[in-house]
């Protein structure tokens, strides 16, 4: 029986087994090519997240505390994530004084911190405390400890625009207006892989954070408070009165 083997272009076989090797090796180095900050998505681990609450396409989530590696950049939305897509992947991949490699946890998030200038940050599930009071700034990278937050989020298909944020911010607003949540702040764009080449294979998600409303009784519920109050008082009354002979 003949064996079937891939051949090289100098002539010389090629085992299956280090054929797959390549062509592993050869994604890897096509994904550095047109993403050289791949590495910050390049692990499954997602930051610890519950959902408390759905409403139509809106979930509410709430946030774990943890330490995050951010940094701030001006200019255009893409241009900005792009930058800060380059420092956070260096910082991450050991370009800091300690030359530390550091586990990230998805999603990448990005929000306006004023006209032009955006915050970009990345969560750091086990960083280790010493670390963080020894590298809290590097440069124009900071690690910063970031509290819980309840975020009301929804998915969209598609590339992440301005427009496509705009959109989404604005159904999420329109879902919870009926609802015991309100909007405390702006809308920040998140996102669990790189942007798609494909807009059609494109996925990410904005979330706007969220808190619960005090809602003041209505008139109506006041009005069976009232009713149910005055019931109960003459029914006590009732009872303690003596009986009639």
């Amino acid at each position: 029986m003949a064996a079937t083997h891939s051949v090289s272009g100098s002539g010389s076989a090629i085992r299956p087994g280090l054929a797959g090797d390549l062509i592993a090796r050869l994604g890897q180095t096509m994904r550095r090519l047109l993403h050289p900050n791949w590495p910050l998505f390049r692990s499954s681990e997602s930051a610890d997240e519950r959902i408390v609450a759905r409403q139509g396409p809106v979930e509410i989530r709430r946030t774990l505390a943890c330490w995050s590696l951010e940094t701030c950049v001006k200019g255009e939305p893409d241009c900005a994530r792009a930058t800060a897509l380059r420092r956070l992947a260096n910082y991450a991949n050991g370009r800091n004084r300690d030359r530390t490699r550091l586990r990230v946890a998805r999603p990448l998030v990005q929000s306006a911190e004023s006209t032009g200038r955006w915050r970009v940050r990345v969560a750091l599930p086990d960083l280790d405390g010493d670390f963080a009071a020894v590298a809290r700034r590097n440069g124009k990278v900071r690690l910063r400890a970031h509290d819980a937050e309840t975020l009301a989020v929804i998915r969209v298909t598609g590339r992440p625009s301005a427009l496509a944020v705009q959109h989404a911010e604005t159904a999420i607003r329109h879902a919870i207006a009926p609802t015991y949540w309100q909007a405390t702040g702006a809308a920040m764009l998140r996102l669990h892989t790189l942007p798609a080449a494909l807009p059609f294979l494109g996925r990410f998600e904005v979330a706007v954070p969220v808190t619960e409303r005090f809602v003041q009784p209505t008139t109506w519920d006041r009005v069976r408070e009232m009713a149910f109050h005055q019931s109960t008082t003459q029914e006590r009354a009732t009872r303690s009165c003596p009986p009639m002979r």
